[in-house]
């Protein structure tokens, strides 16, 4: 009886290796060797999961016993990270490759530029034009208080500089409504297809800051950065030439300094629901914090998203005694001390 035992225990355990053997051979074959014979995007979407992959992948023509497929996945590749994203599945794709790329994130990549100047209102046009975003969904994402903090999908590794998360928290706690005009960094951005709306707008932001942060900010109060951003943005929407930036900033904290309207036509422009090429006296004089020829002072908010040379040229505006300037009709501008000299540029002005 106990030799019976003995033959029966070698018997199992060998019966045992051959089965495990030809189980870790068929899920290997499976998902290493067969092709799925097909060519489709495959799209992981929030809320995806092993399973539903599967399931998808099943229906485009993957081979072999889910549940083996499924089990072999769980014991070889035990941290998956199903990232959520557009991949390209072709007829030479196996199951692995794809199970790879997705736990990597290497989906269709599509690029965003945001060039310099553009509002948040034409960033949301620029995003509704391309069918990535409509606007609705971009204001709603932007009107969502935990849209910095908010918890990001488990498999999406979010990695903040501390210090730039700091200044983030204490501008959005003091800024209104129009907290985020001005810090969506123009700049070509690559996404996955598929990214969630809010990460892909996220890393605009993120970009703006890790950029702040290559300049003096560390003894300035949020509300002190913040007018330079302000400032930014005005030398963004009055210059053409980078070259010219420092000299219209300095034209900028001149007139501040002296307590005289800064009378910036980019100022009421942005409160014109359209673009004028030449502004009226009516529009000249309507009423809002932002019409900085009937108020002193700064607009409330940024009017636009500056570039890092408009950056650069708030935080070291040249050092001139001009208080004016004119534009001669090729990019560039007359600057003028007093307003004599001003008035005699004006007439040479194409534009005037």
């Amino acid at each position: 009886m106990h030799k019976i035992d003995i033959k029966f225990i070698i018997f199992l355990f060998f019966f045992s290796t051959i089965v495990l053997f030809i189980l870790y051979s068929y899920g290997f074959i499976v998902t290493h060797i067969i092709p799925i014979n097909s060519n489709f995007v495959l799209s992981v979407n929030s809320g995806d999961n092993l399973n539903s992959i599967l399931r998808l992948l099943k229906e485009k023509g993957l081979k072999g016993n889910l549940f083996i497929i499924k089990l072999y996945t769980k014991l070889f590749y035990k941290n998956l990270l199903i990232k959520i994203g557009s991949y390209q599945v072709n007829e030479y794709s196996t199951y692995w490759s794809i199970i790879q790329d997705i736990d990597k994130g290497i989906g269709i990549p599509f690029k965003l530029t945001i060039p310099p100047g553009l509002s948040l209102e034409e960033i949301a046009e620029l995003l509704n034009s391309k069918n990535i975003l409509s606007k609705e969904e971009f204001y709603n994402i932007l009107g969502q208080q935990d849209f910095v903090n908010s918890s990001f999908p488990e498999n999406l590794v979010l990695i903040l500089n501390p210090e730039i998360l700091l200044y983030w928290k204490k501008f959005k706690i003091e800024l209104n409504e129009k907290k985020y005009e001005g810090f969506f960094y123009p700049e070509t951005y690559t996404y996955a297809k598929g990214v969630s709306p809010k990460i892909m707008l996220l890393q605009p932001i993120q970009q703006f800051f890790k950029t702040l942060c290559k300049f003096p900010i560390s003894d300035l109060s949020p509300l002190e950065i913040y007018k330079k951003i302000i400032i930014a943005s005005l030398i963004e929407e009055e210059a053409m030439v980078d070259s010219e930036k420092p000299i219209i900033a300095s034209v900028i904290y001149n007139r501040l300094n002296k307590k005289m309207r800064l009378e910036l036509c980019p100022t009421v422009e942005y409160i014109l629901p359209s673009h004028k090429k030449k502004l009226t006296l009516d529009d000249l004089n309507i009423k809002s914090p932002y019409n900085t020829y009937i108020n002193s002072g700064l607009p409330p908010t940024p009017i636009c998203n500056p570039s890092f040379e408009s950056l650069k040229a708030a935080f070291f505006p040249a050092k001139t005694d001009y208080l004016f300037y004119v534009a001669k009709g090729d990019g560039t501008h007359y600057f003028s001390k007093t307003y004599s000299e001003h008035l005699k540029y004006k007439n040479y002005s194409n534009f005037y």
